[in-house]
């Protein structure tokens, strides 16, 4: 496919079609490493890096001493005030 090198602010920009980035597994906002190859310019994805939340708790420690009848213990004292 041939196109064109256009103007895009202070930048140049080259419009990819739907069905190329289709064809790499790319859609919009997905990020790209470019670099020159000799003579080309090469286009590669970039994969993301899943991001986890390293909390000060687990899940476990939260509901420990838990059951039907502690779980809303809060709610039941303000229901017995009235």
């Amino acid at each position: 496919m041939e196109t064109q090198i256009k103007r895009w602010g202070n930048c140049a920009a080259i419009r990819i079609p739907t069905s190329i980035l289709s064809d790499a597994n790319l859609s919009v906002d997905s990020s790209v490493s470019i670099e020159v190859q000799g003579n080309p310019i090469v286009i590669h994805p970039v994969a993301k890096a899943t991001k986890r939340l390293k909390l000060p708790f687990t899940e476990q420690a939260l509901l420990k001493g838990l059951d039907a009848h502690t779980a809303h213990a809060d709610s039941v004292a303000v229901n017995n005030l009235d």
